[in-house]
């Protein structure tokens, strides 16, 4: 999995400068997000994860560039961003659940298209599914009164490959500006990992509510000259 993901990755950087002069829009895009752990298990195949703990909003960043691929209605993104995440949980021995919470910060690369279900002149209502290439930035793990850098011990995987998908409402408030809310739901793809724990498999989850703001690249270059 790891040459794979290496694999993915080159692509997405030759995807990224190879484009980007030919975007028609900026977005800036900010909001909130939870994570867990989802079917997880460990070197003896058993899932002994307690998710009954509470789920940790934080704040994460993206920006990037938008392709027209078909007028309005289908558009393409190609952006970088950061993301933090607390995921409180708890790992059986026996009947009796031991707190565990990890700190994890992730700088992502990510590239999908958005449709357009509703396409008004003023409004438009799009469903999204997006692919990311996810690098661990720093890593954390507090079990038992003791904290664990995940990062320097490589007792976690540093890259995730993720799946996401979602639905946005956009509404142009001029020639130059768009503004969007958006909702979106992603997975890591799960597979037995060589730079985690030997066996562990687990799929990251994560919810994201968030707004951003659209610039039109081609009307603000018009302006200044």
């Amino acid at each position: 999995m790891f040459n794979n993901k290496t694999t993915y990755s080159v692509i997405f950087f030759f995807i990224f400068w190879v484009n980007i002069n030919n975007a028609q829009q900026i977005y800036i895009e900010s909001g909130f997000e939870n994570a867990y752990f989802k079917d997880y298990e460990n070197n003896l195949g058993k899932n002994t994860l307690d998710l009954n703990y509470s789920k940790s909003q934080e704040v994460f960043l993206e920006t990037g560039f938008r392709f027209k691929l078909y007028e309005d209605r289908f558009k393409w993104n190609l952006g970088v961003g950061y993301n933090r995440y607390q995921i409180n949980t708890g790992f059986y021995a026996g009947n009796i659940s031991i707190p565990t919470t990890y700190n994890l910060s992730y700088v992502t690369i990510k590239t999908g298209v958005n449709f357009a279900i509703v396409n008004e002149p003023r409004f438009k209502l799009q469903i999204h599914t997006h692919i990311s290439y996810d690098f661990l930035t720093t890593g954390t793990r507090r079990y038992n009164n003791n904290t664990a850098n995940l990062y320097t011990e490589r007792t976690f995987d540093r890259t995730l490959l993720r799946y996401h998908r979602g639905l946005s409402a956009e509404y142009v408030i001029s020639d130059e500006i768009s503004t969007y809310i958006s909702y979106n739901v992603a997975d890591s793809f799960r597979d037995s990992n060589r730079d985690s724990n030997i066996e562990e498999k687990y799929s990251l989850h994560t919810n994201a509510y968030s707004i951003g703001l659209l610039f039109n690249i081609a009307r603000l270059n018009k302006r200044r000259f």
